[in-house]
Order: structure tokens, then C-alpha cells, then sequence
């Protein structure tokens, strides 16, 4: 499955102010095809019955006394 293509690609690296070789451009769609893809799996993974995690600590606020 393509997730990204080369135009896409080229236009991301001038927003970023990269210049990009032809033969760079030909080695970086497939690697980044294949990292977008298996990002792509996780919205596959179902999270109805997980609790949302904003720190993984229990933290909680830590006052001392004004001295």
C-alpha cells in the first residue's frame, strides 16, 4: 500500500528548506512508505477500553511550606 508519494515527499522537504537530490528523493520515498505504513497500523488497534494516559507516573503537585 503507498502511503506517501515522491511529490508529496519533495513538497515536505521544501516547506523543511531541504533540497533533496534525485537519487536522495528515490531512497527516502520507500523508507518513509514503509515508516508511514506501520504508523498506519495503530489506528487499527482497538482503544475503546483503555484509559487515557497523560503521564505514565502518578504524579501529583509537591508544595513546601513558605518560609
Amino acid at each position: 500500500m503507498k502511503v506517501i508519494s515522491k511529490d508529496e515527499i519533495r513538497h515536505v522537504a521544501k516547506l523543511a528548506e531541504l533540497e533533496l537530490s534525485g537519487e536522495e528523493l528515490d531512497k527516502m520515498t520507500p523508507q518513509i512508505d514503509r515508516v508511514l505504513s506501520h504508523v498506519a497500523k495503530i489506528s487499527n488497534v482497538d482503544t475503546s477500553k483503555v484509559a487515557p494516559t497523560y503521564h505514565t507516573l502518578n504524579i501529583g503537585n509537591v508544595y513546601r511550606e513558605d518560609i
